[in-house]
């Protein structure tokens, strides 16, 4: 039977039985924190393995390993909506199932089965950055500052009630992987914090205003190709929004590169976008310029490229890779092969 509001507000609702779902990296902190606590999952639902890297073996998913390793039963179903996972939470008949990052469409038999709510933690200031990339989507918009939400979950994507916020400072250094490590790390906390709450009767429910809502859609390959003739300022967003996975890539003597960090050179561009300038200790051919790398012009000012990725090659600095590849001044980045 559903709990009465009435009793949540007074603090009777007691959180036994506790869902997971989630598959990345970034669900692995909320699960850890769950598996410690008072609030361990009683099960894990998570993503099938998928065959991965240059030999395509078979992978589990973080949040797999994770559950394994605190000896917690775990399911992988093609798709959650399938009549016998649904039967088997009602079986479970679980108070609360929470969601991180679990990567599948939740349809209302799902939703409807916990005694209080299915609720999910989302890595953005909600009713901002709707959808699948949130973090890529603050980092392209040059934010200052995002943070988490936890909402209970309704049928239209991203779009329940707040339970919970908490915001972080975006710093100058960020990219995605760190960004995402930040907001995972609090995001755990948060998720505590609201099982606490719940059981304290101390939670409450804020509607997202839908004339605020914008959307982070999931990521194509259009938003990770460089275009040298944007400004410096978007193609170093982009290059943080995307490092260091997916990466933002361009192309060099028919090569696909990964571009994973750079910065602003401060000096305005007097050639082609794309065109390397110079590549190795930079103070060579400007002496303003004290960093080792690749200089390139953009849409309007010239950038220092820092690290660079090969396919199937580990990440190194771009000045080893000119140590290699001995770079030609005035060759040319393209958005081609």
């Amino acid at each position: 039977m559903k709990p009465q509001q009435d009793d949540i507000k007074k603090g009777k609702f007691w959180i036994e039985k506790v869902v997971f779902l989630g598959t990345p990296e970034f669900a692995v902190p909320t699960l850890t924190h769950l598996a410690e606590s008072k609030y361990k999952p009683k099960l894990v639902i998570t993503q099938p393995d998928k065959r991965q890297g240059r030999k395509m073996r078979l992978t589990a998913p973080p949040v797999k390993l994770k559950a394994v390793e605190y000896g917690i039963e775990t399911m992988q179903p093609e798709n959650i909506n399938e009549e016998y996972v649904v039967d088997l939470l009602a079986y479970l008949d679980p108070d609360i199932i929470v969601t991180v990052a679990y990567g599948g469409l939740l349809k209302k038999n799902i939703l409807k089965t916990p005694k209080f709510a299915c609720i999910n933690l989302h890595p953005s200031l909600l009713p901002k950055y709707r959808g699948a990339s949130p973090i890529n989507y603050a980092l392209f918009n040059d934010d200052r500052k995002t943070g988490n939400t936890v909402f209970r979950m309704v049928r239209k994507m991203d779009s329940g009630p707040i339970l919970y916020q908490s915001e972080i400072a975006i710093e100058h250094n960020d990219n995605a992987s760190s960004l995402s490590e930040k907001l995972a790390l609090k995001g755990a906390d948060d998720v505590i914090k609201v099982l606490e709450a719940i059981e304290q009767g101390k939670i409450t429910e804020t509607v997202q205003d839908e004339n605020l809502a914008t959307f982070s859609h999931k990521l194509t390959k259009e938003d990770t190709l460089i275009d040298w003739q944007r400004d410096a300022r978007k193609i170093l967003c982009q290059i943080k929004g995307l490092a260091d996975e997916p990466g933002a890539f361009t192309f060099f003597r028919g090569q696909r590169i990964k571009i994973l960090a750079a910065k602003k050179s401060g000096r305005k561009t007097t050639k082609l976008p794309g065109t390397i300038i110079y590549a190795g200790n930079l103070s060579n051919a400007d002496p303003q310029i004290q960093e080792k790398g690749i200089l390139v012009s953009t849409g309007d000012e010239n950038i220092v490229i820092e690290k660079v990725q090969l396919a199937g090659k580990n990440i190194i600095s771009a000045f080893d890779f000119n140590l290699g590849a001995q770079i030609k001044p005035f060759e040319r980045f393209t958005m081609e092969h």
